[in-house]
């Protein structure tokens, strides 16, 4: 058999082995299970038209609350009725804000359009209780996500070696830009988004 010969079956075996995988590989994605998001009544795709129901007559109880957890309160004693907020859980089982240095995108997805938050440290600690807080809703997996930088950049007096980290929450802008309502005498609800530029790392 002559060299040119072994190079044309060695082809043609190489070509019946793709084909072979892309039809496999093809098949294996029809057939694997499709697992759709859970909707949530807060899950919005049309913000204009959509408003999702939250009562503060119902509160979220803090023993339900894990940290990390990331929430959907209302201060108790505001100026603001209309007004809402993001914050997570802490450590201490308190709850701090949520605050952002950009409205920026900081990744998209088929299903999701993430914005960034981190804890200003100036709201860290204590954070707020039951008592000065009412939770209205905790958010799903599926619209919230996880990071973490090191604190300060890894760079300043703070923290000159990087050895501290701070976790950054990820939150879908459909729960950001969000419309709800309290059911009652058609009440507006919005979130208010504290944006602090002091909180990007340039470097």
């Amino acid at each position: 058999m002559t060299s040119t010969m072994m190079r044309i079956l060695l082809l043609l075996l190489l070509a019946c082995t793709i084909r072979a995988f892309q039809t496999t590989n093809r098949l294996l994605v029809q057939n694997r299970p499709h697992y759709a998001l859970s909707k949530r009544d807060w899950r919005l795709k049309d913000a204009t038209t959509t408003t999702t129901i939250l009562s503060a007559d119902e509160p979220v109880d803090f023993t339900d609350l894990m940290v990390m957890d990331v929430v959907l309160f209302q201060r108790r004693n505001t100026n603001s009725p209309t007004s809402i907020e993001l914050g997570s859980v802490q450590e201490n089982g308190n709850i701090a804000p949520l605050s952002t240095w950009t409205l920026e995108s900081a990744y998209t997805s088929a299903i999701n359009d993430m914005m960034e938050f981190v804890v200003d440290e100036e709201d860290l600690f204590p954070g707020m209780t039951s008592e000065e807080i009412n939770v209205l809703s905790v958010l799903d997996g599926d619209v919230v996500g996880y990071g973490s930088r090191q604190v300060g950049g890894g760079k300043g007096p703070g923290n000159p070696h990087g050895e501290e980290s701070e976790i950054i929450y990820y939150v879908d802008r459909a729960v950001v830009e969000g419309v709800y309502s309290t059911g009652v005498d058609d009440e507006v609800l919005n979130i208010d988004v504290v944006v602090n530029s002091n909180l990007e790392h340039l470097w």
